[in-house]
């Protein structure tokens, strides 16, 4: 679900929290900030697990319910459905997100002719905790300043709109509409932002830049 975006075979993909190792990034940074930080990321990355294993649940029960499953379905909403609620929380306490997205995967990827440096490297793992915590006009804005090419991909999750619509398919297989509450679920599937970032592109590629306003799966150049 959270891997269908296109990678051409000439990059070097960098997975976030992988290569990108909050440790590695703060070898020389003091140590409280330092502890700071990586309090930070881990909190994040929990979140994010959070968001994935709730649309892990939404799409395990929208299979169990095309087999005539209901209860075991239910069971699995229910369990998506606190996981979201306890991420709503989150969101919402989170003044700077007014849009209310929850970041549940990200990448980047670098071209191989372009070399990974130290100080490539360094610059890359400065943006990693806005990386995780959704910040993508802020981690778009630094990748800008690199000079080189780089691609961004991530994937968002709208919680509150997810979270009602887990209410509403509950409700739907209280009143036995097994149908209804799938097609309930779909649309909370369809409704995961997908998004696909080249950044520095080459002057000679036709140039636009995506905003918010695109539609899901979009792709821009910048």
């Amino acid at each position: 679900m959270y891997s269908n975006m296109k990678n051409p075979a000439a990059l070097l993909l960098l997975l976030v929290g992988i290569i990108l190792s909050p440790t590695n990034g703060m070898a020389t940074t003091p140590g409280t900030a330092r502890n700071t930080r990586q309090a930070q990321i881990q909190q994040a990355r929990v979140f994010e697990k959070d968001g994935r294993k709730a649309m892990s649940d939404i799409v395990a029960a929208d299979q169990l319910l095309a087999k005539q499953h209901s209860e075991e379905a239910h069971q699995y909403l229910e369990k998506a459905r606190e996981l979201l609620l306890k991420l709503k929380a989150k969101v919402l306490a989170d003044k700077t997100n007014a849009v209310g997205l929850l970041s549940i995967y990200s990448q980047l990827g670098v071209k191989k002719e372009v070399g990974i440096t130290d100080q490539l490297k360094q610059k890359l793992e400065n943006t990693h905790l806005d990386v995780i915590r959704g910040k993508h006009k802020k981690v778009i804005a630094a990748l800008k300043t690199l000079g080189v090419e780089l691609q961004y991909s991530f994937v968002d999750l709208p919680v509150a709109a997810t979270l009602a619509k887990v209410e509403s398919a509950l409700k739907s297989l209280s009143r036995k509409n097994i149908q209804k509450a799938r097609e309930i679920l779909a649309e909370a599937e369809a409704g995961l932002i997908h998004k696909h970032f080249i950044i520095n592109a080459p002057a000679k590629n036709p140039t636009h830049t995506a905003t918010a306003q695109q539609p899901e799966h979009s792709q821009g150049v910048i």
